[in-house]
């Protein structure tokens, strides 16, 4: 422990310790609870909140007034991405010199108190004055003391799970499967080790293991690098295919290894810190909703219709603080900073999986390219390519912002071995409008060609013409306000193929908003598609969004096209912690199918995953035909740092174990509670450690813990750890030392009798181990208290004129509060 922080925890043992005495002598004589009885101002270094949100740490002042003071530019910068453009205004126009007290904050909309129990400063934010922000993966907190994982660990998580599945028609069938998974990972400093494999075993066909995949993984995080030696997946780039390849490949970019805030535009990626529940929006109205476990993800990971979607997502973490992300944008790619560059870079052999094997074809060699660099802020330029053997592809993209928004230009050729050449262009286009337009509008614009035989890696094999059978397609995409609550979209598409006959041209307007003065959102689309050749189409969709409460909500949808009806239930609680619970149930008829019945539930234990699910299809009452599929799945994991072991719930980008120092083994450990202690991540009690499976890697995270009916007196430090996990590694986190004594005493002249009242001192440890030494003060009548000690001896130095000092002793076999009494100093 540094000097920062062991000073930081003697004053804020000392501060509650006066707020203790404070009551016992003056018997509550004044309504105001009385934060600082001392007479002077207290300087302390403290966790700064948002709700249960940790913002920082911050230097606090408590007033010899009473009032709590804050540092005003480190202050408005914490708060820059919670808070309004208005309230930051108002705080930095505030006439208190260099800091922010409550006044303050009361003009400016929010709330600021000071947390008795816990002593840490909490700033409430209303909702009117919330800012409305994406989630970044930009590193924040740079300045923080992280702790260090560890050098050797590894995780393997397993899953079990049994299905069947029965048909009822003119003879019934039933299929029973049982299946098991793992998925291991094991760390030695910067070298990671990943290997995958599956097991099926079916009445229908016979049992197999396979092998899906094993790959060692070198990150330069500095440099926002990977190196991967082994089965790769080969996302391939714009106006490119992809298919998995077994080789070497290195790809520098900053949105795999997010450690730098090198794009000055969101991209269609984003983090989620924790497990959170997402409500999809489309067309203004929530149309599903999922449970996404921490981690990155894509919008190609959130199943939702194909082509250019009005979609928000809404995500609420198990705080209830909530984020939401627009992807309506048509450029697929990002802005560079100027100077900064990606690339990718791999080779090797394609692999396939097929008859439940993973194969390789080694008489084919694959290698795959691209470099995008940042110009200026406003252009990006990139170069890609991709070779199998005799094919080859070739292309470039130009990302220009101006002040009417994005542009994407792309362009691309390839040669086929058998069906020649073939070419491929995209004009993707974002309008930017100012953010202060009531009717806030959206604009996107996309226009793509592919030749028909343009190829990429994946139809190296294949000779049949077309490759393409859609060679023009165009769609656009626009929306605006009518009002504060109607919200009317405009889309167009066109579609010209091969084959004229599919050629075509639709339309789809679409209206939103609240369901009169309830919290229910309602949408309406109407779909009209006009073929070349064919006749004409046209069918309409109404969606119902009804929440109750935070938990549950109920969604009912029709669409004319199959005249299919429906409506879904879905119950969310206490999502990423223990005891979480997430069910859905939903009921459909359409024109082909009488009914179809779904219904699951997630839960969510200490130490491992369940899920359960089925669904019921009857196609017709009439003729008695029905389906019936049901699925029970179990998923722990067992993971290791150093020599700790713990079994959790499965890990995912990174985790940590933490344990209880011998001194806490009979109390029970909360890792990251809840504000009102109900829940936490996960639980500790009797020998085991705590298993927390699902840090994300390269963003910072504040692991804070709470041990139950700890010991008077004993200190826990910060109550919290700084991480900054690199991908897969694993942390061995202790709660607890040996250094819990307090000692509370007072500090008398030898020779007067008088109190040493309002000095500071240092206690030095004179034992063989190494402590920092632990600052304090007396108060008026000379007493003091001093935590984080070991036992042993200390020599308590007073820093006055005298030099004054005194040795204490103290005994292994003390409570962890001890009471020196009177002391006379010489």
């Amino acid at each position: 422990m540094d000097e920062h922080n062991s000073t930081r925890i003697a004053l804020q043992a000392l501060f509650a310790l006066f707020l203790s005495l404070c009551a016992w002598h003056t018997q509550a004589e004044e309504s105001e609870v009385v934060l600082n009885p001392t007479g002077r101002d207290i300087e302390i270094t403290s966790l700064l909140k948002v709700s249960d949100s940790v913002l920082g740490e911050a230097l606090i002042t408590i007033t010899a007034d009473n009032d709590i003071q804050l540092p005003k530019e480190s202050t408005i910068a914490l708060l820059s991405t919670l808070v309004s453009e208005e309230a930051l205004q108002t705080l930095d126009n505030a006439s208190h010199n260099d800091v922010l007290v409550k006044a303050d904050f009361a003009k400016a909309g929010l709330g600021l108190t000071f947390d008795l129990s816990t002593l840490e400063c909490v700033i409430s934010v209303p909702e009117d004055v919330s800012l409305t922000r994406q989630l970044t993966l930009a590193q924040s907190n740079e300045h923080l003391n992280y702790s260090e994982p560890s050098f050797f660990s590894g995780y393997l998580n397993y899953s079990l799970g049994a299905s069947a599945s029965q048909t009822v028609d003119e003879k019934r069938e039933r299929v029973n499967l049982y299946s098991g998974r793992i998925d291991s990972g094991v760390n030695l400093g910067f070298l990671n080790l990943e290997y995958e494999a599956v097991y099926e075993n079916s009445s229908a066909n016979s049992a197999y293991y396979s092998r899906e995949g094993t790959r060692l993984n070198i990150d330069f995080p500095k440099q926002g690098t990977r190196l991967v030696i082994g089965d790769m997946y080969n996302s391939g780039k714009l106006l490119q295919d992809a298919t998995d390849i077994l080789g070497v490949g290195i790809t520098r970019d900053f949105t795999l290894i997010p450690t730098r805030n090198v794009r000055p535009k969101a991209n269609q990626s984003f983090t989620l810190q924790r497990t959170s529940s997402v409500d999809v929006v489309v067309d203004g109205a929530v149309v599903q909703r999922l449970s996404l476990g921490a981690g990155s993800y894509n919008l190609s990971d959130i199943p939702l219709a194909q082509g250019n979607n009005d979609v928000e997502l809404i995500i609420t973490d198990s705080s209830g603080q909530q984020e939401r992300i627009q992807f309506s944008i048509a450029t697929g790619n990002d802005l560079l900073d100027a100077g900064e560059f990606e690339y990718s870079l791999m080779y090797g052999v394609p692999s396939e999986y097929r008859q439940n094997e993973l194969h390789y074809l080694p008489e084919e060699k694959l290698l795959h390219g691209y470099i995008d660099v940042g110009v200026t802020p406003w252009l990006t330029l990139g170069l890609n390519g991709q070779s199998r053997e005799d094919l080859y592809q070739y292309g470039g993209t130009i990302l220009l912002a101006s002040s009417m928004g994005i542009t994407e230009f792309s362009g691309a050729a390839s040669e086929h071995p058998t069906l020649g050449s073939g070419q491929a262009y995209r004009v993707a286009f974002d309008a930017e409008f100012g953010s202060d337009s009531n009717t806030r509008p959206q604009l996107s614009i996309i226009y793509e060609y592919q030749s028909s035989n343009y190829a990429g890696v994946r139809s190296y094999n294949i000779d049949d013409s077309p490759l393409n059978s859609v060679t023009h397609y165009a769609s656009a995409f626009g929306s605006f306000y009518l009002a504060d609550s109607l919200r009317a979209a405009l889309s167009l598409n066109y579609s010209a193929s091969v084959d004229e006959q599919d050629d075509y041209f639709s339309i789809s307007p679409s209206l939103s908003g609240p369901f009169f003065a309830t919290p229910a959102t309602w949408s309406t689309r109407v779909n009209y598609r006009d073929y070349r050749f064919n006749d004409d189409e046209w069918n309409t969709s109404l969606t119902l969004s009804w929440p109750f409460g935070k938990s549950t909500r109920v969604i009912g949808r029709y669409f004319s096209e199959l005249d299919q009806a429906s409506l879904d239930y879905t119950y969310q609680d206490n999502i990423g912690n223990t005891g979480g619970v997430s069910t859905f149930a939903s009921i459909n008829r359409s024109r082909d199918v009488d009914t179809n019945v779904d219904m699951g539930i997630n839960y969510t234990a200490n130490q491992f995953i369940a899920i359960a699910d089925h669904t019921t299809r009857v196609d017709s009452f009439d003729e008695d035909t029905r389906s019936h599929n049901t699925r029970v799945e179990v998923s722990s994991a067992i993971a290791f740092a150093g020599s700790n072991v713990a079994i959790g719930r499965p890990v995912r980008e990174a985790f940590a174990i933490v344990s209880r120092h011998e001194s806490l083994k009979e109390n029970r450990l909360s890792v990251d509670p809840t504000s009102d202690g109900e829940y936490a991540r996960v639980f500790s009690s009797g020998s085991g450690n705590a298993l927390v499976p699902d840090l994300v890697a390269y963003n910072t995270r504040l692991l804070s813990y709470d041990v139950e009916n700890l010991p008077p007196g004993y200190d826990l430090g910060d109550g919290a750890f700084w991480l900054n996990p690199g991908y897969k590694q694993g942390y061995l986190l202790q709660v607890g030392s040996d250094a819990v004594l307090t000692v509370i005493g007072t500090l008398l002249e030898k020779g007067s009798n008088q109190p040493i009242s309002l000095i500071a001192g240092k206690a030095f440890y004179l034992g063989d181990e190494t402590q920092d030494p632990i600052e304090f003060f007396t108060n008026r009548n000379g007493l003091f208290a001093i935590s984080g000690l070991k036992p042993g001896k200390y020599k308590l130095e007073l820093n006055n004129k005298k030099q004054q000092s005194i040795t204490i002793s103290l005994d292994e076999q003390s409570d962890v509060l001890i009471r020196l009494g009177e002391m006379y100093v010489d």
